[in-house]
């Protein structure tokens, strides 16, 4: 067994790097000697500049070296550079030997050596030229280790360094890795629109490299779509252009591709030849990552094959050196890859355990595609093996990851792809070249014989122009007005439909089980409580909605009165009352029976429905949820107070726009995304105004700003009793 994640962490290197080290150390002590001797014993700005200048020389001459595979001289080469730099302080040369050292942690297939070395290292040399080459490397090797999120917010922070710097070949690398990040995500149309993008400037620049790299990563989304026979035309123009700059490293990458590509197409004798194609360049090339994928690549081929045995054989071999090597995304597909060779021979309780295994995995790299595929194979493989109660949970939570609109969208992201690429079947063109000769002969007549009466209407046009064009704007901003009216009604629908659609589902199942006596006393409580949860979450997002559309038509305004802010407390309390039960969290109202407001009644009950709702849903069993008003000079706050989990510093800033979804509550509640809308809306509207203050782990505060008493107005309506027990 390898390293392991804490060991990593402890020693700084991998056991290659430290390997690499201590050569270089030992065999070439003496130049470094040398060189600091020679700075001493002569001029200082003389040696400086002569010294710094051969710096550059060592590292463009271990570039060379990395670019034609002679890794083993381009290491000696580094490291004298690196040494150099440091000791003539020469911050330039030293990213440059870092930025070398990177690439050939990369070709060595080492991403956990890049990371491990580099990534601290990284805001020392901003600004420098080797910044965003740099930055590219450790972004790539956080990828192959499937930190799939981490990998795409260094790139677009690289993208716009690279944007300033007016630097067109790596906006080209670093958008068509952004598209490799999106991709793992599940983020399909987004992959797709980066990688056209990458194209497009690698054609500008006549790009070759990154033109085959882009066109190996759309071969592997069309042959995901089943799209057989462009992938495989995508995979060899991307062979030969590699073939062609002598590009070795991405050749592996292709041969890979290939082999997936046969194996989805049935074509299994294809497949393992380039499985085995690609061993025998990482053999020569010593990357150990190219290795486990084509193991790893070679046991799905084999569970395909139907060679069971061969399978186990290569998912194991693949498992082990994704341990040792540190690679998480490896363990991943290995898991799964066991998981479904158990499915196939129906041992249902092993597969389960590997899935589930590589759902933590998926969950902990944030791979949307990767954890949705796991829970589909575990509920199905659960429902095979006759376990109706564990299948149900994961069946819950792959329904809500499924959406309709990320279909569509991934059809139309390959649509604008074929369009961009003019990749259209020879017929297709065909076709459309016949109807266009057709339509051409039919529509020459016609068009002669209205060339006239056009000469004439075009006197006329000229004279009515300023009426016309008034006539114009105003039907424009009609226009815009109902394009926006009916924007606002598809967004409202198309979301009131997805969020009903869950807790629907959820209580569906409920009753299924409910029906088919599949539980006892204790579960059939249970049940009925999470029915009466999901009823109450129904009802809550039907009463956003309604509240939100009507205010958006414009009708609803504040009716101001002076009135006790305990009654509208209390009343808010008993609507959520049962909620707070359920759940176990403790409901604290601290407001004094004599603190009044001048606001409006309806309006703050759905500002406190909101909040209290809100807090419940992110907190556990046993924390609590205060409500306190504070009376100053000028103004009344009203807080309402959790001990939950609080909110991520980046959700904030979007916290109360229409239809912004922060996170799901802590048993998996859904919000409508219009709440907080509603109550910051509602408090602007009664001349008040809204905030929150959170941290993560410590709860989340929202303090609502409300008018004191207007002495102009009706007199304070009387208290009545308390319903809950105030502290």
């Amino acid at each position: 067994m390898g390293y392991s994640q804490v060991d990593k962490l402890k020693t700084g290197l991998s056991a290659g790097a430290v390997l690499f080290c201590l050569i270089i150390f030992f065999g070439f002590g003496n130049n470094i000697q040398s060189s600091a001797r020679s700075i001493s014993e002569n001029g200082p700005d003389e040696m400086a500049v002569r010294d710094t200048t051969y710096v550059r020389k060592l590292n463009e001459s271990a570039l060379n070296f990395l670019e034609s595979g002679r890794l083993d001289s381009a290491a000696v080469l580094i490291h004298e550079a690196y040494s150099l730099s440091s000791i003539l302080d020469d911050v330039e040369g030293e990213a440059f030997a870092s930025a070398n050292l990177a690439k050939y942690y990369d070709m060595r297939g080492m991403p956990d050596s890049t990371v491990s070395a580099l990534e601290e290292s990284l805001s020392k040399y901003e600004g420098t030229q080797k910044y965003t080459r740099l930055g590219n490397l450790i972004a790539t090797a956080h990828h192959q280790l499937g930190n799939f999120q981490q990998s795409l917010d260094l790139y677009r922070e690289l993208l716009d360094v690279s944007v300033q710097e007016q630097d067109t070949s790596m906006q080209v690398a670093l958008t068509q890795n952004m598209g490799n990040s999106y991709s793992s995500l599940g983020d399909i149309p987004s992959a797709i629109d980066s990688y056209l993008n990458s194209m497009q400037m690698a054609e500008e620049n006549k790009d070759t490299l990154a033109l085959a790299v882009v066109l190996d990563n759309l071969a592997s989304i069309n042959a995901e779509e089943g799209n057989f026979e462009l992938a495989e035309e995508y995979l060899f123009r991307a062979l030969d252009l590699n073939k062609e700059i002598e590009n070795w490293q991405n050749q592996i990458t292709n041969h890979m591709s290939l082999g997936i590509l046969y194996k989805d197409w049935d074509k299994f004798d294809l497949s393992r030849e380039n499985y085995e194609r690609v061993l025998e360049l990482a053999d020569e090339t010593g990357n150990v990552i190219s290795r486990i994928q084509a193991i790893y690549n070679l046991g799905i081929l084999y569970t395909s094959m139907g060679e069971a045995d061969l399978a186990m054989e290569s998912f194991q071999e693949s498992l082990r050196l994704s341990e040792e090597n540190n690679i998480p995304i490896g363990f991943f597909y290995n898991r799964a890859g066991i998981g479904d060779l158990h499915v196939e021979l129906e041992e249902y309780d092993q597969a389960i355990d590997n899935y589930q295994q590589a759902l933590e995995i998926a969950e902990m790299v944030q791979g949307s595609e990767l954890i949705r595929n796991t829970l589909q194979k575990l509920y199905e493989t659960a429902d095979k093996a006759g376990d109706t109660l564990l299948a149900y949970p994961y069946l819950q939570r792959y329904l809500a990851l499924v959406d309709s609109l990320s279909l569509t969208e991934r059809e139309a992201a390959l649509a604008r792809q074929e369009a961009m690429l003019g990749l259209r079947s020879e017929r297709e063109q065909r076709a459309l070249l016949e109807d266009a000769i057709e339509a051409q002969q039919r529509n020459s007549f016609i068009v002669w014989t209205l060339l006239g009466i056009i000469v004439i209407a075009l006197i006329v046009v000229i004279l009515l122009y300023r009426n016309v064009r008034e006539a114009n704007v105003l039907l424009q901003k009609r226009t815009d007005e109902v394009t926006e009216v009916n924007e606002v009604k598809d967004k409202l629908l198309s979301v009131l439909a997805h969020d009903l659609r869950t807790p629907i589902s959820n209580i569906q199942g409920v009753v299924y089980l409910i029906r088919e006596n599949l539980l006892d006393k204790e579960d059939l409580d249970n049940a009925l409580n999470h029915i009466d949860f999901q009823l109450q979450q129904g009802i809550n997002t039907l009463t956003n909605y309604l509240e939100w559309a009507q205010d958006h038509r414009g009708g609803i305004t504040a009716d101001m009165e002076n009135f006790s802010l305990l009654t509208v407390i209390e009343n808010s309390i008993h609507e959520i009352k049962k909620s707070a039960e359920n759940k176990g969290v403790i409901l604290v109202n601290k407001v004094n029976r004599k603190t009044a407001v001048y606001a409006d009644k309806h309006m703050m009950n759905v500002i406190l429905r909101n909040l209290l709702s809100n807090a419940i849903k992110y907190v556990d069993d046993g924390d609590s949820v205060t409500i306190d008003a504070r009376e100053t000079d000028s103004d009344i706050k009203l807080s309402i107070k959790d001990t939950g989990r609080g909110i991520p510093e980046e959700k904030l800033k979007n916290l109360f726009k229409p239809f912004n979804r922060v996170t799901r509550g802590t048993k998996g509640e859904i919000g409508t995304g219009l709440g907080l809308a509603l109550c910051k809306e509602f408090s602007e509207k009664q001349g008040g105004t809204i905030r929150c203050e959170s941290e993560s782990g410590k709860g989340t505060t929202f303090t609502v700003i409300l008018q004191k008493v207007n002495n102009k107005a009706e007199k304070l309506e009387p208290v009545a009793a308390n319903k809950v027990k105030n502290s």
